[in-house]
């Protein structure tokens, strides 16, 4: 019996088809006003030069993956493009500050449960997409990627390449890709991933493999990966985790593991874990996030919960605040 990730799921393949391990998403209603609607798969990275959230691609109710970008002010979304990259789902994405850029790679094309792994590259400048030419990491999915402002580099690693999961580690250096490891965490697909200002670190935390969620920690200094003697607050994946210079701490939200889904808000100084809030938007394994910097709120979008033994996608923008906690910003009834 093989096992593979598709669409987010855990799917074991047998002689005889496909054995679902968890339901497939059902409909949902959509967003009372315009806004990217309910949907999963999708990348959110905040744009601090111009003050906004960028939102891409994913996949709604139907399955069928899109190829749209939205952009969050604080009040409002707004349809900033429809060409660019292909549609996909489950790309990684981080902002070069030191380019005021949004760098975009891979993901996976294809509706439903198909679709082969993408290996290109793209750049949107905050009114256009171009893509990148030259070679950079091999096809994949589910993989992350974060900006380390003080080496001038995106770091990116690890996800799954349509038949298994990678460990190897790339960095983007403003015009091409190199890749700089093979050594380091185990093979993983969605885990947190962020740069820790004050460490002046890349922090992973936390993914999954075929069989289990993990709650490790580890350090990528440029040099090399050095675990972390800390663990993340309960084995997950698919979580979302972005610093928030307000509070000079490492933000990370729900996920999962296994079929638990997760709705807690802790937070990562650099040496422990604070629990922030129990009591999230709805449970849910999230892909997307972005810290607004410029409003002090972490925030996500889409994804959904378990309801009468199938997924109902969310159509709600959520935004948390050390002094307001959680509440919805755009869309729903």
């Amino acid at each position: 019996m093989k096992q593979v990730f598709r669409n987010g799921l855990l799917f074991k393949v047998t002689t005889i088809g496909l054995v679902f391990t968890v339901a497939f998403f059902a409909m949902s209603k959509t967003a009372s006003d315009q806004s990217p609607g309910p949907r999963y798969g999708h990348e959110m990275v905040y744009d601090e030069s111009r003050g906004v959230t960028v939102l891409f691609g994913g996949f709604g109710p139907d399955g069928i993956p899109k190829g749209d970008t939205w952009l969050w002010d604080g009040e409002t979304w707004q349809l900033a493009a429809i060409d660019g990259p292909s549609p996909r789902k489950w790309p990684a994405a981080a902002y070069d500050s030191r380019r005021a850029i949004v760098v975009l790679h891979g993901g996976r094309e294809g509706e439903g449960r198909s679709g082969s792994s993408l290996d290109d590259t793209w750049i949107w400048d905050g009114q256009h997409w171009q893509q990148v030419q030259g070679a950079g990491p091999t096809p994949r999915d589910h993989h992350r990627a974060a900006y380390d402002s003080v080496r001038d580099r995106i770091v990116l690693f690890g996800g799954w390449n349509g038949e298994s999961l990678e460990n190897d580690t790339w960095e983007w250096n403003g015009s091409q890709w190199k890749q700089v490891a093979l050594t380091g965490p185990g093979p993983r697909a969605p885990f947190g991933l962020s740069f820790d200002e004050l460490a002046k670190v890349i922090i992973l935390a936390g993914g999954q493999d075929l069989e289990e969620a993990f709650a490790d920690m580890w350090a990528w200094d440029g040099a090399g990966w050095r675990q972390l003697e800390t663990t993340v607050p309960i084995n997950r994946g698919f979580h979302a985790m972005g610093y928030s210079p307000d509070a000079r701490s490492i933000l990370l939200f729900g996920g999962r593991d296994g079929d638990q889904l997760l709705n807690d808000m802790w937070a990562w100084n650099g040496s422990v874990w604070s629990q922030l809030s129990s009591d999230g938007p709805v449970r849910r394994g999230i892909y997307a996030s972005a810290y607004d910097e410029r409003r002090g709120e972490f925030l996500i979008h889409g994804s959904g919960d378990r309801v009468d033994g199938k997924w109902v996608l969310d159509s709600r923008t959520w935004a948390w605040s050390a002094d307001d906690g959680w509440r919805a910003v755009s869309g729903g009834d």
